[in-house]
């Protein structure tokens, strides 16, 4: 059985797009279902680890705003709200006025939130390794760079 069958999809000579789409999205889905596998005795999901990664190494001491947060994330600004309300609620991040522009909240991670990451760490990036084993090495650069190249192209507006 060919692996996207089950979606009804038979790859071939003719139909090579259809097997690049759906091939990408079928590796994001499954990288993303054992990395939640993997958070998910921390009580983490990837978004909530990737908001906290942001804070602790692009927010430093001074924090960041909310729109600074979600320039490093892909995730919709209502979306965005609810993630850093759960944050707050469990006590992993803190929010606070900026200096000088009350209207703009500052966010920084907590001590508890920074040490929960520094226990997901280890763990996390041998699971990053555990998945990219599956590419033979010498084909990863070349993947990682086609893959950039398509997103930079993805990314420019259309002329």
């Amino acid at each position: 059985m060919q692996p996207f069958e089950r979606f009804g999809i038979e790859i071939g000579k003719d139909n090579l797009t259809e097997g690049a789409i759906y091939g990408v999205a079928s590796v994001y889905l499954t990288i993303e279902k054992l990395i939640s596998d993997y958070l998910r005795p921390f009580a983490m999901s990837p978004a909530k680890f990737n908001a906290l990664m942001v804070l602790k190494h692009k927010g430093g001491k001074k924090g960041l705003s909310q729109a600074d947060i979600g320039r490093h994330l892909i995730v919709t600004a209502s979306n965005m709200t609810r993630l850093l309300d759960r944050l707050h609620q469990e006590g992993l991040i803190e929010r606070f006025a900026q200096e000088g522009d009350r209207r703009v909240n500052l966010i920084k991670i907590t001590q508890k939130g920074s040490g929960i990451l520094d226990r997901v760490w280890p763990g996390y990036h041998k699971k990053l390794a555990e998945i990219a084993a599956h590419v033979p090495h010498e084909d990863l650069r070349g993947l990682s760079d086609l893959l950039i190249n398509w997103f930079v192209r993805l990314e420019k507006p259309s002329r």
